[in-house]
């Protein structure tokens, strides 16, 4: 498999992996995306290759936002600019995955570019953040705007993860701390981006949605809880709604190989209720 990775435009981080004259699948990546310390590179091209296997006849495009983002950058905003990816690389249209903050993302994207999108898939997130998914990313641009960046780190895998790996990855991210630096490439990067998720609230827009939509989220998910993801799925006249039992926030990586295979059913066509778990 050819593996492509670089930054468009000089800013904006990408990976390309799949066959390159299938039909095109653009993947927004979540929160993460803003605290990556380094440029695009092979290694985690092929981790992402993998990771999304079940589409490797596919065009795949995972798309992060451009480094350097302006004050104030709202999820509405950055969506506009990936409209501008998908239609100067000849995407369109396009299956969209948007994960997490990437899914607040995509919401606008398909609501304000209908035409760029084919099908929509909204994974672990919702129309807006609960209650205390709010108290944690208000707490992680606190400690973004302090410099704190292993507890950042730390606290993210903390809420996202169930189970042992809640406990015992913090502890591990912490330690790593202390010895190797995880600043991102552009720590102002961060905070913008905490404030955009904190200002999405998508129920307006989701009325205009045309795009057949897969609202996928797991059900112990402390971010976006079920009656926001539900909020979502009723918002979309063509949605589906998937819940996974047992699966958090990182539903992404904890579960690859299910969810995959439902995003993948539901993109090839099939709508059934019995699809989903």
């Amino acid at each position: 498999m050819d593996l492509d990775y670089g930054m468009l435009g000089g800013r904006r981080p990408y990976y390309r992996f799949g066959d390159a004259d299938a039909d095109p699948l653009v993947v927004l990546p979540g929160l993460s995306d803003a605290f990556q310390r380094i440029d695009p590179n092979r290694g985690t091209a092929a981790a992402l290759a993998g990771l999304f296997r079940e589409f490797d006849d596919r065009d795949v495009w995972v798309v992060g936002r451009p480094r350097h983002l302006p004050v104030g950058s709202t999820t509405r905003d950055m969506a506009a600019g990936y409209a501008g990816v998908i239609d100067e690389q000849d995407l369109w249209p396009a299956d969209v995955i948007g994960v997490s903050m990437g899914g607040l993302v995509a919401q606008y994207l398909a609501a304000d570019y209908g035409d760029y999108v084919d099908s929509l898939a909204v994974v672990s997130a919702g129309t807006r953040l609960g209650g205390h998914g709010e108290n944690v990313v208000t707490r992680w641009r606190s400690l973004a705007g302090k410099g704190r960046w292993a507890e950042v780190v730390a606290d993210a895998e903390r809420e996202s993860a169930t189970g042992l790996e809640a406990t015992v990855a913090p502890a591990l991210i912490e330690a790593a701390g202390r010895v190797v630096d995880l600043r991102p490439a552009v720590p102002a990067d961060a905070v913008v981006s905490c404030t955009a998720c904190l200002e999405h609230d998508s129920r307006e827009v989701l009325g205009v949605v045309d795009a057949p939509t897969l609202v996928a989220a797991g059900r112990s998910d402390r971010l976006f809880p079920e009656p926001r993801v539900r909020e979502l799925k009723d918002g979309v006249a063509d949605a589906t709604l998937a819940l996974f039992s047992g699966a958090g926030h990182n539903l992404t990586t904890s579960e690859p190989r299910t969810l995959n295979g439902v995003v993948r059913r539901y993109f090839d066509g099939f709508r059934g209720n019995g699809l989903y778990p």
